[in-house]
């Protein structure tokens, strides 16, 4: 069974799957969404939001999202009268995409990842960026906007 680190806020839960092997930290928010899938060995830290927006988030094996990370699934558009989400449905304008960690992919602390990213197998996302352009396989981006800054050298 996953590793719950109370407290853990999950909305629409039943959105929301959890691989037997991963570990969330307290202080980790969850939004179901149109579906969250956590695969096994994924690692959320404390402080960490996922799915803010709402769309679809999923995040494969051995993927890890650093403190107090954002990982997006969609957002509000300039479009609407409002940009609240405690506003009516009818007078917003929701994108909703669906983002990807592929497995072994890293995400740093405070960074963000926009909605409809692919953030590749093996990935690294330093700490505070702000990814949006998909980040290919191996290769490290930092800095807002994220860009490749190198590639990573297993072994």
């Amino acid at each position: 069974m996953a590793a719950i680190y109370e407290p853990v806020v999950m909305l629409k839960p039943e959105m929301i799957s959890i691989g037997e092997t991963a570990r969330i930290d307290s202080f980790v928010k969850i939004e179901g969404g149109l579906g969250v899938q956590i695969g096994e060995y994924v690692h959320l830290s404390s402080f960490t939001h996922i799915n803010v927006g709402g769309g679809k988030v999923i995040l494969e094996n051995h993927s890890n999202v650093s403190s107090g990370a954002r990982i997006l699934g969609g957002s509000n558009k300039k479009d609407g009268l409002s940009m609240s989400s405690a506003s009516p449905a009818a007078i917003q304008v929701i994108e909703r995409k669906t983002t990807v960690l592929r497995e072994y992919a890293f995400v740093g602390v405070n960074s963000v990842v926009m909605p409809g990213i692919t953030i590749g197998k093996g990935a690294v996302v330093g700490a505070g960026a702000v990814v949006t352009k998909d980040v290919p396989d191996y290769e490290i981006w930092a800095g807002v906007p994220a860009k490749k800054i190198s590639e990573r050298e297993l072994g």
